[in-house]
């Protein structure tokens, strides 16, 4: 096989990967736009170590049953909702600044992930969701002879 057929490959094997990392950027910002208006947005930090990336979600007073993660290719998703709590009766807010309704966050992830490697964990009001990192991305490349 000529060495401009295996550069035509792995030139077309790079571009699929980044058509794939696209259409996962495009899939976050479609997913944000479905949620639109009167939808809260929960505060999050990411981080990298050696070996992970981590995101942290901040959702205080959350029931472990009223969040839900969906993963779209590198793409993660998170709903969650919490209804408002009701005053002793008679009473009224006279101000109310915990957030309450839905929460939704689409979040691409930074970096060379596993996503079948995915860990989640609730605690405390943080919602901590882990990838283990790989050592780069794997793009098979193939060899076709005529």
């Amino acid at each position: 096989m000529s060495h401009f057929s295996s550069r035509q490959q792995l030139r077309q094997e790079l571009f699929d990967r980044h058509l794939g990392d696209i259409r996962d950027l495009l899939r976050a910002l479609e997913l944000r736009g479905i949620f639109g208006e009167g939808v809260n947005h929960p505060l999050v930090d990411v981080y990298e170590t050696c070996d992970e990336v981590v995101l942290e979600f901040d959702l205080p007073g959350f029931r472990i049953e009223d969040i839900c993660l969906t993963q779209h290719g590198t793409t993660l998703v998170l709903e969650a909702e919490r209804p408002l709590e009701q005053v002793e009766s008679g009473s009224h807010y006279v101000c109310l600044e915990r957030s309450h309704g839905r929460f939704h966050h689409a979040l691409h992830i930074p970096g060379c992930i596993d996503t079948s490697a995915v860990k989640a964990e609730y605690r405390q009001g943080v919602l901590q969701v882990r990838y283990a990192k790989t050592r780069g991305r794997q793009v098979t490349i193939k060899e076709i002879r005529d």
